[in-house]
């Protein structure tokens, strides 16, 4: 009961002290009348008082049809029992018909002002003895009066009180407009950047590199001309850098927990309401992109916990793990068990998705709500992917180097011009990814392909072609490719490529996928009518492709495969959906079924 009543506004309190006044204007009659001849002790009459008192206030607390039934019945009941002794009076119920007339909503009003001001006076006219016309012109009558004022003033009180909400919910929207503005403009800044990145900066780049190549078979003026135009194109790649670097300056602080210490303390001075702000963990660098998207989370949670959940108290937890970044926004307000998500949680979801993230929200009646926003850890200086390219066109190798050592996370540690060449390069500097051209000299990219994943099982080779060939792809799969890419891909494409494909996924150019796994699934029917297996692995499966599959039978979840690989779930579901394509089936059971079926997990 304590917890409750703490939600009590001024006016419930109003109601308890017309309640308490009410009682004790009948233990005074008790005291000075009982002479006239009470049925009991007057001690007894004392306790029993109690009882209107304080059992329709205990179970107003569940609900609130029962305190409206104990208060017309017990209360009623009393002073019919005070008036058939002349200790009491007529008019002696008012006060409670006052308070069921707040506290009666629109569909009880109907009952309740039948029996608090039709039934129970006129009984109270009849064991007083009033005449019929006076109990029900005087008596009725000014009880429903009675009524209609506690009824009135509920009304009264619920518009200041929305008024007061819609005051406070403007100004909370007041502030949400302005920092969303500003962090809208932080990142079309920084999506402003990233595009002229990868367009501008790409072009300029490949304009160079051809222009060098087409400098070595030049002569005379060609030479002078060559040089002004690499010049010139230098100069204005040296701009665009420039420009670059001033617009993905971010306004947020280079600490990620300064950032949303001064968004919490903010939101605090613009609502007033009380928030707790954590640092769990050692802080490390946080990229931009996931500094902006959890500070809008931030931005959206606290609002939705002033507006929706009228929460008085919010707790916010930033942790820093091994390997996720984990922000906890819990809030005191009123819940709800059957959220609905709105524009703001479908917006933080995606937000979070295009980072491999996770949003979850457990919300319950009367116990708050709780928002979880998790993204996977990306290092950015320490953990470089390591990158060897192999192709026997010089100007595509220098292209793609300059282009893909831009990156942060990204390091080509070697190049070669055929597949001879690669497998020495890979015992020299290790690498943790290849990209292959097919067609070379000496030894082509499926030869290299078969050799690398003998002597390197784990090492991720992605091959790359001029054109769509179905057969060299299902051929590079089968051998251990992670991936069949074209050389027209756009830059950013393949640096997200080999981003995911490091992470552990795989990926197919679309023009090829579906007619890629059909291919591989009709070769395997006939294989099976055949009665023989050709190759060891029919499905073209990866080790980690065998190691999931193994999970998957122990009937693990996704969220529990990704912790044990140190994987995003939203990878892990990617895997999924390449490993079902593989098999040939639609879920989690087909593919278990079928990998026993065919002797892949014991």
């Amino acid at each position: 009961m304590k917890e409750w009543m703490k939600r009590w506004l001024w006016s419930d309190w109003v109601m308890l002290c017309i309640r308490i006044s009410w009682w004790i204007t009948l233990v005074i009659s008790l005291c000075i009348l009982h002479e006239r001849g009470l049925p009991i002790p007057l001690w007894a009459a004392m306790g029993l008082s109690f009882v209107p008192l304080f059992i329709p206030l205990w179970l107003q607390q569940y609900h609130l049809q029962w305190y409206l039934i104990a208060e017309i019945v017990l209360s009623g009941s009393f002073v019919i029992f005070l008036n058939l002794y002349g200790i009491s009076n007529v008019w002696q119920y008012a006060p409670i018909v006052f308070v069921i007339g707040f506290l009666s909503s629109n569909p009880t009003y109907r009952w309740t002002a039948i029996l608090s001001s039709g039934v129970i006076p006129f009984i109270l006219g009849w064991v007083s003895k009033i005449s019929w016309i006076d109990i029900i012109v005087d008596v009725i009558l000014h009880y429903g009066i009675v009524f209609a004022l506690g009824y009135a003033f509920q009304l009264a009180v619920l518009t200041h009180r929305q008024g007061q909400v819609i005051k406070e919910q403007n100004r909370i929207l007041e502030q949400h407009v302005t920092q969303v503005e500003q962090m809208t403009l932080v990142e079309e800044r920084n999506r402003l950047s990233k595009e002229l990145h990868d367009t501008i900066g790409h072009t300029l780049t490949s304009l160079i590199m051809g222009m060098e190549s087409l400098r070595q078979a030049a002569t005379g003026d060609q030479t002078e001309r060559i040089d002004a135009l690499l010049r010139s194109a230098r100069s204005g790649l040296e701009e665009v850098r420039t420009h670059l670097h001033q617009m993905s300056s971010s306004t947020l602080p280079a600490s990620f927990t300064t950032s949303l210490q001064k968004l919490v303390s903010k939101f605090k001075d613009t609502t007033r309401i009380e928030v707790k702000y954590r640092t769990l963990g050692e802080e490390y660098a946080v990229p931009n992109p996931i500094k902006l998207t959890l500070y809008r989370c931030l931005q959206e949670a606290l609002t939705n916990a002033a507006r929706h959940g009228q929460a008085t108290a919010i707790e916010v937890h930033l942790h820093f793990e091994a390997n996720q970044l984990r922000l906890q926004i819990q809030d005191n307000g009123v819940g709800n068990e059957q959220l609905q998500p709105g524009f703001g949680l479908s917006t933080m979801k995606e937000r979070l998705l295009e980072l491999s993230g996770h949003l979850s929200v457990h919300s319950h009646r009367d116990e708050g709500t709780v928002v979880l926003c998790t993204v996977p850890r990306y290092e950015i200086v320490q953990s470089k992917i390591r990158l060897v390219i192999v192709d026997d066109q010089q100007l595509i190798v220098d292209s793609l180097s300059m282009i893909l050592d831009n990156q942060e996370d990204l390091q080509v540690v070697g190049t070669a011009g055929n597949g001879k060449l690669a497998v020495e390069l890979c015992e020299q500097v290790h690498p943790d990814v290849i990209l292959m051209d097919v067609r070379m000299p000496e030894m082509d990219g499926i030869e290299a392909l078969q050799v690398i994943k003998e002597k390197w099982p784990d090492l991720q080779v992605i091959v790359m072609s001029t054109f769509s060939d179905v057969e060299q792809a299902v051929t590079a799969l089968q051998y251990g490719a992670v991936g069949y890419l074209l050389k027209s891909i756009q830059p950013k494409e393949l640096i997200d490529t080999i981003r995911l494909i490091h992470a552990g996924g795989m990926s197919i150019t679309q023009e090829i996928a579906e007619q890629v796994f059909e291919e591989m699934k009709q070769q395997r029917v006939q294989l099976k009518e055949r009665g023989n297996i050709i190759w060891d692995n029919p499905y073209g499966l990866i080790k980690r492709e065998f190691e999931l599959l193994d999970l998957l039978h122990r009937g693990s979840r996704y969220k529990a495969i990704a912790a044990s690989m140190n994987l995003s779930e939203g990878t892990i579901r990617n895997y999924i959906s390449i490993l079902y394509s593989k098999l040939g089936v639609n879920n989690r059971q087909d593919a278990v079924d079928k990998a026993k079926e065919e002797g892949l997990i014991s």
